[in-house]
């Protein structure tokens, strides 16, 4: 299975050996340039517990190891030219020893800064509807989920599967007590993550997978920003573009033309006036950081005073910029638009993604397809066929009348539309 799924980390929990040496891992993973770190099975016949990390030193470079009783966690760089933290857990059963892992988890969140990622058996739902069998809520599961809350961690859903660990007896019971947790931070640099169980063969949890590559669908669809409708010049080089594609033809024809040579205008003055949003906040950020570090050390002349006062408003304008970009992304309007809060928008906007992913595809025949060049190909017959006709050509659209309105009924509708927005 490690194998088949090119997997560059791997984390094992409840490993139930005392200790880990070269040929044990060898027998698990036969990948060729790999290292590892763990902490041993407990318990008087150390048959309880025990956590493995292992990665692919040609693909992970890791900058240092951490282990406590109950986690192990490794520091990884490679995050956007920034170090990111990985953590594997074991929650035990035995109550005392939970208040233990807890405060062991709540150092970690402090220790692992901002960009973290936890992937474990915690033992503990979430949520009642987490158990087949029902039943009520526990204090296990109230602090489980006031952690995530306090750590402002996201929880992934799963792709493919409801629960992850079972009895594996004749009247089971199943529960999902498995799961990966990781935050904004973290996501920003994953934004394509995703999670899914795979097919458990020997032991009573699924195996799950942490997907971050992205899935190749091809160009994205073009959108208008709405950072784009505050720029002063828009409505004037809009009114341009509009006007300058058009030339005897159908109505019908001429609409889509203006649309096209629109678009083509759009994406050239957007790169011109606004560039990369998020890297140029980034570099902006940077040299006002260098300025502020300057004044510390011996002050600041009056010109790099009026420089880092110039870069301030930039980081100003740029933050606007960004919000308006992620909130547009979440497609929500949260207090009239009054909330600032960019990374909340992220994550409703990255969320969104994940729930519009099409992962597989059932088409004719009850046939099922999962690879995405499979997928593409599906979607673009069935349209195909769907939008395929016997006529030769369409000039019009029956029912629609393409016929353009003036100028003065242009004006009247601007003028009512105005009032509108006003009231």
């Amino acid at each position: 299975m490690l194998i088949s799924k090119s997997a560059d980390i791997v984390i094992l929990q409840e490993t139930k050996k005392v200790e880990v040496d070269r040929k044990l891992v060898g027998s698990i993973w036969g990948a060729k340039f790999k290292n590892w770190v763990s902490i041993p099975s407990t318990g008087r016949s150390g048959r309880a517990g025990g956590i493995l990390i292992m990665w692919n030193t040609k693909i992970v470079s890791v900058l240092e190891p951490v282990v406590g009783d109950f986690t192990v966690s490794i520091r990884i760089e490679g995050c956007n030219d920034q170090h990111w933290w990985l953590s594997g857990v074991y929650e035990p059963n035995n109550v005392r020893e939970r208040i233990n892992f807890w405060e062991e988890v709540a150092g970690l969140f402090g220790l692992c800064g901002p960009r973290w990622c936890l992937a474990g058996d915690f033992n503990v739902v979430r949520f009642v509807s987490e158990k087949s069998n029902g039943g009520r809520a526990t204090r296990s599961m109230s602090v489980f989920n006031d952690f995530i809350s306090e750590a402002n961690l996201c929880d992934p859903p799963f792709l493919n599967a409801k629960f992850t660990w079972s009895n594996m007896r004749d009247a089971a019971v199943w529960r999902r007590l498995d799961r990966f947790l990781f935050s904004a931070d973290w996501e920003e640099c994953f934004p394509n993550v995703r999670q899914c169980a795979l097919t458990r063969v020997t032991s009573d949890h699924c195996p799950i997978e942490l997907n971050t590559n992205s899935l190749k669908w091809g160009p994205g669809p073009f959108r208008v920003e709405n950072m784009w409708l505050k720029h002063h010049s828009f409505k004037e080089n809009f009114t341009g573009w509009w006007e300058t594609n058009s030339g005897p033809s159908w109505e019908g024809f001429k609409f889509m033309n203006k649309l096209r040579g629109v678009k083509t205008k759009l994406k050239v003055w957007s790169k011109e006036v606004f560039g990369d949003v998020l890297m140029e906040k980034k570099s902006v950020e940077m040299k006002i950081k260098e300025l502020d570090n300057k004044d510390e050390r011996e002050g600041l002349n009056a010109e790099l005073k009026r420089e880092r006062e110039s870069l301030r408003n930039k980081f100003e304008e740029l933050l606007f910029n960004e919000e308006m970009l992620w909130r547009q992304r979440a497609k929500i309007k949260w207090a009239k638009e009054g909330d600032s809060n960019t990374k909340f928008f992220h994550c409703l906007a990255t969320g969104r993604r994940k729930i519009n992913l099409i992962e597989k595809l059932v088409v004719e025949g009850g046939r099922v397809v999962e690879d995405a060049e499979s997928i593409e190909l599906e979607m673009i017959q069935y349209y195909k066929n769907l939008y395929s006709s016997s006529n030769q050509e369409i000039r019009g659209v029956v029912g629609l009348d393409w016929s353009p309105i003036s100028g003065q009924e242009a004006e009247w509708i601007e003028r009512v539309g105005a009032i509108f927005f006003q009231s």
